[in-house]
């Protein structure tokens, strides 16, 4: 494809013959068209003045000398080059024949060398690139190597077992659980204000695939208090999701990096260094101090490119078998008709039972291989002090008031290795829908599988 070609909305006239979009496609990358808006008619002295779209006419075939004779009079045809053979567009989305190079030129089906001064209307069509798939094969963000403070392994706990990267990759013989058939899925309601979308928003649901990294620094981060002190293990981590369907297939749709800390009380170190006021280091702590006890010491922070920022707090718990997984709330509560979320339409509503429960792909994906152990990690913004902060925008128009997560690391082999890890986020919406405020659950899960080391 030409270099800089970007997606564009071009108009095809019905009165002219073969018109050039100004796009030179070189056939190794496919190019889609897909019809927006508009009607016209072919010949429409003979045609009842029955407008109609980019499928051309439900009456009349094309005669010959057509592009494509005896198909659809008046439907989009186009051709690549002034020689390339003539090929169906229609409403599509159609994706132009890979293989072939030079201009892609749009017409209407109907004899093209004869007068067209009496074909009436256009329409206007939508011509995007095929999205390049992202590069799986690295992570997304790594430590400088050093030797000594070593990661602490021990004192991160359960979340030791994170640290890596983690893609969706098939599981076990099942051939389902990758990038083209995920154990995920989204529900994303969006408002908006106009006639085909009734109750004031939609839905934008859909699987996708993800590479989520997380990363140890190197020591543990002392909070102190003045005769106690709080360490905090450290993760950090980065993610980005992708289109698993859909138009947008392989495009990214979110991206996200934060931490995740496990908190433990301690006595205060004596002095900067644990070694009073003299020289060196040392393990000496300040008489009669006392840890604190604090309520939950698992910590998630989360900053997200909308505005979001989001500190989230909980525990952790295990298991000694396959986790029990319970059903997403998904609905929203207010006053809104829930309509969308049982209208079966392909672009906003794909797979209505994984709509109906997210949650359902986590157990199907455990249906193929049954975990022997699991850790069970907790965190919500509702919990303790924690919070959730959104830029203005984001404050007036669909308001971020609470952070809900679980995700379960899940073993195979008795608890030796935890190589499965699922999640469970919903992100409650506060959206102005008409006249007033609804509350809608965003919900989020996948069944990762962590890539070798």
């Amino acid at each position: 494809m030409e270099r800089g070609f970007s997606a564009q909305a071009v108009t095809v006239q019905s009165n002219q013959g073969w018109q050039s979009t100004g796009i030179t496609v070189d056939g190794s990358i496919g190019v889609t068209v897909a019809y927006q808006t508009g009607q016209w008619e072919v010949d429409a002295d003979d045609d009842d003045d029955v407008p109609y779209d980019a499928n051309g006419s439900q009456m009349m075939e094309a005669i010959d000398g057509a592009p494509l004779p005896y198909k659809a009079l008046g439907a989009l045809v186009g051709r690549i080059g002034t020689s390339g053979q003539p090929f169906w567009v229609g409403d599509g989305p159609t994706t132009l024949p890979k293989g072939q190079s030079g201009m892609l030129q749009l017409a209407t089906n109907t004899d093209l060398s004869k007068d067209l001064s009496s074909n009436v209307g256009n329409v206007t069509v939508f011509i995007y690139p095929e999205i390049t798939v992202a590069d799986l094969s690295t992570p997304l963000v790594s430590e400088p190597p050093q030797s000594i403070p070593a990661v602490p392994t021990e004192g991160l706990g359960p979340l030791a077992h994170l640290i890596g990267t983690w893609t969706n990759q098939p599981l076990g013989t099942s051939g389902k659980g990758g990038t083209d058939s995920p154990f995920s899925y989204n529900v994303m309601p969006l408002p908006q204000a106009d006639p085909s979308a009734p109750p004031g928003y939609f839905l934008k649901n859909f699987s996708y695939y993800e590479e989520l990294t997380f990363t140890a620094i190197h020591g543990p981060v002392l909070n102190r208090n003045g005769n106690g002190a709080q360490v905090a293990y450290t993760l950090f981590y980065e993610q980005r999701v992708y289109f698993a369907e859909g138009p947008k297939k392989d495009a990214l749709v979110h991206a996200e990096n934060g931490s995740m800390l496990l908190l433990g009380d301690q006595k205060q170190p004596l002095g900067p260094y644990g070694n009073g006021f003299l020289q060196g280091e040392g393990n000496q702590t300040v008489p009669d101090s006392i840890a604190p006890n604090q309520s939950f010491n698992v910590a998630k922070q989360i900053s997200v490119p909308h505005g979001n920022s989001i500190l989230a707090l909980g525990s952790y718990a295990t298991g000694s078998c396959a986790p029990v997984i319970p059903p997403a709330t998904v609905l929203p509560s207010g006053d809104v008709d829930p309509f969308p979320y049982t209208w079966k339409n392909e672009p906003t509503n794909p797979q209505p039972s994984y709509t109906a429960n997210p949650n359902q792909a986590l157990t199907d994906a455990l249906a193929i291989r049954a975990p022997t152990n699991f850790i069970a990690l907790n965190v919500s913004s509702a919990n303790g002090s924690g919070a959730v902060s959104n830029i203005g925008f984001e404050q007036k128009y669909s308001n971020v008031s609470r952070y809900d997560f679980t995700c379960w690391l899940e073993s195979f082999d008795g608890g030796s290795s935890f190589p499965q890890l699922q999640y469970s986020q919903s992100i409650t919406l506060l959206l102005q829908i008409k006249n007033g405020l609804v509350s809608f659950p965003h919900v989020t899960t996948n069944t990762l599988t962590k890539k070798p080391s």
